[in-house]
């Protein structure tokens, strides 16, 4: 029979239990504050992993380091070319003292070299035409006539009677689309470089004026869009934007050599119909984004992106990652193959395999790829969503379609490139405040763009659409 124990004795079991408790919870709070660094430890480690770090962002330095440079013996020996064309030649005094020996006298002529001094000149000045232009007056009506002149405007008179010419305005929009400044930024520049005094108003005035609706520059944008539908491939992706503070966005269209850009209040299959048309015969490049897929593209030829891909699958497998099955082994191996067909396309665009060894290769690569997508034994969900979404897309023939025809590019880094100027523009500035002003942005990118693809001078295209 068990003794029962005195209340000495249970409090001494009560004060343990109780330092045993305050023990385990000592021990439990210093578990999950080690618990949370470690899982910020492994975020931050995942993190760095996909993310692209350059070389001396190391968190520690190397014990040995090696010496930044061109290694003695190697590479170019000069920092800059001789110039093409030179404005002034001086012949520069001979020597008369060795600074070694400390001879004085008449020194051996060697050789001549040449140095150059690239430089600005002081002050670039513009040049500023005054035009005196004679006002008459009718003996019948009594009504004003003005005298005309080519290189006068209509309506140039008044309050706009004063206003710059095509060539600086040329380059003042090839200064805003291509290097990105921004409208409020180029008065500064154009005071720097050249002491020319203008506001952001009469850039944005002179914009107007080159890119109105019945102007040249818009009937050439026009000309330009006819010339995307007969295409053999167009590259389509879409940015944000603002109008008025609302919401828009930017529509990039680029085939081989031209590029056009259209901004709209919303991005759905209408605003891609309304440029393409119902007779577009080329390939659509473009992403996975539900828009591509709307019934009247049904039977539009395209490439889904895949470098899109492969990110997604990427993207999937970090988060399948540690789960029970084959999940991740099946998107791994799923990543491989599509950067193999990737490869098999590069190695024949750059010479290196005949048109017989890509058809070969190409079809390998493309059996391994459709058995992969035809399994329906995945249990993870994630990679099932994945597997039904590039499954419907292969049942198409739209995600290996460049395997068939090389000539297709088969990602969509083209208009993704075309959208960066664009949102550095945004980023940079408050976008558009309405419609026509949005509008007249895109007319002149789309000029100044495609100009860059043509290898042309953008000044001197929009010259040329000025008068």
């Amino acid at each position: 029979m068990m003794e029962t124990p005195t209340v000495a004795e249970l409090l001494d079991i009560i004060r343990q239990l109780t330092a045993r408790v305050a023990a385990l919870e000592a021990e439990n709070k210093a578990l999950r504050e080690e618990n949370t660094r470690l899982k910020k430890r492994i975020s931050d480690l995942e993190r760095k992993k996909n993310k692209y770090v350059a070389p001396h962002s190391r968190e520690e330095r190397q014990a040995d380091p090696q010496r930044p440079g061109r290694k003695a013996g190697q590479g170019n020996f000069t920092n800059k070319q001789a110039p093409g064309f030179v404005t002034n030649e001086i012949n520069v005094e001979l020597p008369n003292r060795c600074p070694t020996c400390e001879f004085t006298g008449e020194l051996t002529l060697s050789h001549f070299e040449k140095a150059s001094v690239t430089e600005l000149p002081s002050l670039p000045r513009v040049e500023v035409t005054v035009y005196n232009v004679p006002v008459v007056l009718c003996p019948q009506c009594g009504k004003k006539i003005r005298g005309e002149h080519p290189d006068l405007q209509a309506g140039q008179w008044g309050a706009t009677a004063h206003r710059i010419g095509p060539r600086l305005e040329a380059t003042i929009h090839t200064i805003r689309h291509e290097v990105a400044v921004s409208e409020r930024k180029l008065p500064r520049v154009l005071e720097l470089l050249l002491g020319l005094r203008l506001t952001q108003s009469a850039i944005n005035q002179a914009a107007s004026r080159l890119a109105g609706d019945e102007s040249p520059l818009a009937k050439y944008v026009l000309e330009l869009e006819k010339q995307l539908r007969q295409a053999a491939y167009v590259h389509h992706d879409d940015t944000g934007w603002r109008m008025g503070g609302e919401q828009a966005w930017v529509g990039a269209y680029r085939s081989e050599d031209v590029a056009l850009f259209k901004v709209n209040p919303q991005h759905t299959s209408a605003e891609l119909r309304a440029v393409l048309g119902d007779q577009f015969q080329g390939t659509l490049v473009c992403d996975r984004y539900s828009v591509y897929d709307a019934k009247q593209f049904a039977g539009m030829s395209q490439q889904k992106c895949l470098a899109h891909v492969i990110r997604n699958i990427s993207d999937v497998a970090a988060q399948v990652k540690g789960r029970a099955g084959r999940g991740l082994a099946y998107l791994l191996r799923l990543k491989e193959n599509m950067q193999d067909a990737l490869k098999v396309h590069r190695d024949f665009q750059q010479g290196k395999t005949t048109e017989r060894q890509f058809r070969f290769l190409s079809g390998l690569t493309r059996g391994r790829i459709h058995r992969l997508l035809s399994r329906t034994d995945l249990r993870t969900p994630e990679s099932e969503r994945l597997r039904a979404g590039l499954w419907k897309q292969e049942e198409k023939g739209r995600l290996l379609h460049f395997l068939e025809h090389p000539e297709i590019p088969p990602t969509n880094n083209a208009a993704e490139r075309q959208l960066r100027r664009v949102v550095i523009t945004r980023k940079v500035s408050q976008c558009s405040k309405n419609k026509r002003g949005a509008e007249t942005h895109m007319r002149i990118k789309s000029v100044v763009e495609t100009a860059r693809l043509r290898g042309r001078d953008p000044v001197e295209v929009l010259v040329s659409l000025s008068r």
